[in-house]
């Protein structure tokens, strides 16, 4: 099973990046080959409606293919201004249904503040929709997120670190669980 996992921040010292791999680590343990996809190193250009998807750079064609041929995915955004990462949305205007519908998607979110993620998380679930995924019910966020982590990247708050890691987890058997029931029946 192939996972790709998207951590939509920028920053160097990206706490999405940590989270995301802390899911991804989990889809692991559980058997899924998962691919991280660091928005920060991927460098896309802004997506601009061109009619020729061709004229883009081959890391947009990459990011398009591997979006497709992945079994499920992983989203992960900060929250900036009460939605998702800049960088994030751009991404995702690459892709369609095409390459996401009916696939199952772990959503996850980081925010500085005490809130939490909840509007970006409420704001991903929407657009995975739109684009006939399966967004996963479970939505962890982690609130305040500058002050939330170890050094070794797993996460001070012992219930949220286990979240995170179920997610990865339901992700891997809610796919291994929808492809035996597509065979058998």
């Amino acid at each position: 099973m192939k996972l790709v996992a998207v951590s939509g921040s920028m920053n160097p010292h990206s706490t999405t990046r940590k989270a995301v791999s802390i899911v991804a680590g989990a889809a692991r343990k559980e058997g899924a080959e998962v691919e991280i996809i660091d928005l920060g190193e991927w460098n896309l250009p802004m997506f601009d409606c061109r009619p020729d998807d061709s004229t883009y750079p081959d890391r947009v064609q990459r990011f398009k293919e591997r979006m497709l041929e992945a079994d499920g995915v992983i989203l992960g955004s900060p929250q900036y201004h009460g939605t998702l990462s800049g960088c994030l949305k751009n991404a995702l205007d690459f892709i369609g249904a095409r390459e996401l519908e009916g696939k199952f998607v772990a959503l996850l979110g980081t925010a500085g503040g005490a809130l939490g993620a909840t509007d970006t998380l409420n704001t991903l679930n929407i657009i995975c929709r739109t684009l006939h995924a399966w967004p996963l019910p479970s939505m962890p966020s982690v609130p305040r997120s500058f002050e939330a982590f170890l050094p070794d990247g797993r996460l001070k708050d012992e219930k949220l670190q286990a979240r995170l890691e179920k997610l990865g987890r339901d992700l891997v058997r809610i796919i291994q669980r929808n492809r035996v029931g597509t065979l058998t029946h």
